[in-house]
């Protein structure tokens, strides 16, 4: 990746868009793993390794009023808001010397709402935590 006038990576456009609805996040974040194991034998040195399950797993963060909007949603769908299944996220990123990069996390449902309120708060906050079930999509790459 070249670097023209020390531009990176920024913060881009990340929404959630579900049909007739489409969402801002304040801040996103999400990881992976695939889980592996040292197998031995004979020996203290391990002979290999061996894996185990994937997992993906993400937090984004609303203003209080676009959580307010997706719970509208739910109710308009008759879906609970843990019932809710988003089929895509997509994150994309770029700088002005490369093009975009794009993470698409795939089939997203929430399992966490957390919020909080204090005095001098400029704006309200709603934290989820989700899971991501069939995992992330960087650049066009799955995961396993």
């Amino acid at each position: 990746m070249a670097i023209i006038n020390g531009k990176v990576y920024d913060w881009s456009d990340v929404s959630v868009k579900l049909p007739g609805l489409e969402i801002e996040v304040q801040e996103i974040s999400y990881d992976d793993e695939l889980e592996k194991e040292a197998a031995y034998g004979k020996g203290s040195r391990p002979r290999g390794y061996g894996t185990g399950n994937y997992k993906s797993e993400g937090k984004l963060s609303l203003l209080k009023d676009d959580f307010d909007d997706l719970v509208a949603y739910c109710k308009r769908k008759g879906v609970s808001l843990y019932k809710l299944v988003i089929p895509k996220i997509i994150v994309s990123y770029a700088n002005q010397t490369s093009k975009t990069k794009t993470d698409e996390l795939d089939t997203v449902t929430f399992t966490k709402t957390s919020q909080k309120n204090a005095q001098g708060d400029k704006s309200l906050k709603v934290d989820m935590d989700f899971i991501i079930v069939n995992g992330i999509i960087r650049d066009g790459l799955k995961p396993v």
